[in-house]
């Protein structure tokens, strides 16, 4: 009885490891069982892909059905439909190098691991000279698409993924809003790359920056979390220049705003009043 128990224990272990996937990738319109589950001891067919297609979604109950059929039971867990996407063949180098280019353009950092890349449509015949063309924010996703253009102005649609992983910047713990970067409350390690709602620093910034909110530790820092550090900041003692042809005034008052090169802002003379003033430098204002 212990033996039956201890064998029916391996049986169901090794069945949990087997998951459908929603998505598969093939040449061939023959799909077998160990594209499905290359574990499977039998490679049978599973399904064929009506020609022409490119890209075909079934429902999952019907693969995990004919696998068990087949000998090669499978888990399906709350999938409902698979999808099998045609690879490209044709220009699948050069697309995947100019994918490829274009992240490591964006993320110097990166390391990519695969990328697949499959048509829209049918595209028998793609340009000679093959130039992808990218959405401007394409580069804050794993998956998305491009397109190009052939000979007669035609657009050809592709979608990708990328498998690939990022050195991130990071924080090492909890940051407040207007706190400065620093090796101090940030690091850097390996993140995979998925989608981001912003472009994901890859090191610390050279020049000065601030946390723009709160931020917990151990969250990736996107550029739009980090912002310039001013070149003034709030109750800072400014030089306010007054300019009248060759003349020209100097005193110090002090800045009641923060602000960047070329903000205008309120500073306050040493006898309480207050006037707008124009940064044209670090702690150096113009009088308006």
């Amino acid at each position: 009885m212990k033996s039956l128990f201890l064998a029916l224990l391996l049986w169901f272990s090794n069945l949990s490891g087997k998951e459908l996937q929603s998505n598969y990738y093939f040449e061939s319109p023959l799909i077998l069982s160990k594209t499905i589950d290359p574990t499977c001891e039998k490679n049978f067919e599973v399904l064929r892909i009506p020609d022409g297609k490119t890209s075909y979604r079934i429902n999952a109950q019907i693969i995990a059905k004919t696998l068990e059929l087949g000998g090669c039971p499978i888990q399906i867990n709350n999938i409902r439909f698979v999808n099998f996407t045609k690879e490209v063949t044709h220009g699948l180098s050069v697309l995947e190098q100019q994918l490829k280019d274009f992240f490591k353009n964006a993320y110097p950092t990166i390391e990519i691991q695969e990328v697949h890349i499959s048509p829209r449509g049918v595209n028998n015949r793609l340009p000679k000279n093959i130039h992808s063309v990218f959405d401007t924010n394409s580069y804050q996703t794993n998956k998305g698409t491009f397109y190009v253009i052939d000979e007669k102005g035609v657009r050809h649609y592709f979608d990708f993924t990328i498998d690939a992983t990022l050195n991130a910047l990071y924080t090492t713990q909890k940051v407040t809003r207007k706190e400065v970067l620093s090796t101090q409350n940030t690091g850097i390690k390996p993140l995979p790359f998925t989608t981001f709602r912003g472009k994901p620093l890859d090191l610390l910034p050279d020049t000065p920056y601030r946390f723009r909110a709160s931020l917990q530790a151990n969250v990736p820092i996107l550029d739009r979390h980090i912002e310039s550090l001013p070149i003034v900041l709030r109750d800072s003692k400014v030089s306010v220049i007054i300019q009248n042809g060759a003349v020209i005034v100097e005193f110090i008052a002090t800045a009641m705003q923060e602000g960047k090169l070329y903000d205008i802002i309120t500073v306050e003379k040493a006898d309480g009043k207050r006037v707008r003033a124009k940064i044209i430098g670090e702690n150096k204002v113009e009088l308006q």
